[in-house]
């Protein structure tokens, strides 16, 4: 989604500017998330004046897709103030400010943007990425009844649950956090929202997906009361250990359930699958092709993949890799002995 988003910004910049060099070479830096030497190149030409309101909405995005939300709020509150047009530029600047806002967990002012951007309704892009967040933040009317707990490092937002029940899911969703984190040791923007629904039908309702997942780049988990302490959790936890470039569903998929605090016997569900449908895994296949598997095998098979890394590799090697989840990093970083550890760790499994 955000990839979308960054496609769409530039295209619109583009177009709108066509023949303005500066601008043009700005958005394209910024596509390619070289987010410092954007915000170097632009700031001199602040003072044009003809420059001001696009360059302020691209620092914006820049600090914010940056994780600088403090620093993003001063520009998109530049444009908020000086476009008088409310064009497409200040449907973004309030939809930014939105997010900036929240992960500041200034909540009030993140649901006033956010709402104020959904209801300009200048382009259909601005007010559907409005009206996800309002979704994702719990700004929505639905969640007018829910009640609100905070924690230690969690903000709980519970759809239907007894104080006792409250108690006690705080208390093991805490134990799993600390867990979780010793290893990864990650430092947080804020405290994570955790919305814990009573209903799955109202979450695939309201957000046209099923539960649970995790929006790590917000800190955000959506979670049916009864699903794993700490597979979601494991997302927004492991994506602030290291620098993340790029994703692979072996790797990521794979930490989450290595450390989704559960008892099940994965190496035997693997098994069963292996016997039950005649096949034999290839780890580099499943690596390069992840989707072209069904996840009754991926989800278990990566969780024991992930665990054999760390076992034969490490923490700080694994944390090294985890930035890049690709089979060439691995390499990169684990070295030669990759191949015999994925040889051993196949004919373990498929025996």
């Amino acid at each position: 989604m955000r990839l979308v988003i960054t496609s769409i910004f530039v295209l619109i910049s583009l177009i709108t500017f066509g023949q303005n060099p500066v601008l043009d070479d700005l958005w394209k830096l910024y596509q390619s998330q070289n987010y410092e030497e954007v915000i170097k190149e632009a700031k001199p030409h602040l003072d044009i004046d003809s420059l001001k309101v696009d360059l302020n909405l691209l620092l914006g995005r820049t600090y914010t897709d940056k994780g600088d939300f403090k620093s993003a709020i001063p520009h998109l509150d530049y444009i908020v103030n000086n476009d008088l047009n409310n064009s497409w530029r200040k449907a973004w600047a309030l939809g930014y400010l939105g997010t900036c806002y929240f992960m500041l967990q200034d909540y009030d002012n993140s649901k006033k943007s956010t709402k104020k951007c959904f209801d300009l309704n200048v382009t259909k892009n601005a007010t559907q990425y409005a009206y996800k967040k309002i979704l994702m933040f719990g700004f929505d009317d639905f969640y007018k009844d829910w009640k609100i707990v905070e924690s230690d490092n969690f903000r709980f937002h519970f759809q239907n649950m007894s104080d006792s029940d409250i108690d006690k899911y705080i208390s093991s969703r805490e134990k799993a956090f600390k867990n979780i984190n010793e290893f990864f040791a990650s430092k947080f923007p804020k405290k994570l929202d955790f919305f814990v629904w009573d209903s799955r039908e109202d979450a695939k309702k309201l957000l046209r997906t099923n539960l649970g997942f995790a929006d790590p780049s917000s800190c955000i988990v959506h979670s049916h009361f009864q699903q794993t302490k700490g597979h979601e959790m494991t997302h927004v936890i492991s994506n602030y250990s290291t620098k993340m470039v790029i994703k692979t569903g072996l790797i990521n998929e794979g930490t989450a359930v290595c450390f989704d605090q559960t008892n099940q016997d994965k190496e035997q569900i693997v098994k069963n699958w292996i016997k039950n449908n005649d096949k034999q895994v290839d780890i580099r296949m499943i690596w390069e092709n992840w989707k072209d598997y069904p996840e009754e095998l991926t989800y278990p098979l990566s969780g024991l993949f992930v665990k054999e890394l760390i076992n034969n590799f490490g923490r700080e090697k694994f944390i090294e890799f985890f930035g890049n989840q690709t089979y060439d990093n691995a390499k990169l970083v684990f070295g030669e002995r990759l191949d015999k550890v994925i040889k051993d760790f196949e004919n373990k499994t498929n025996t």
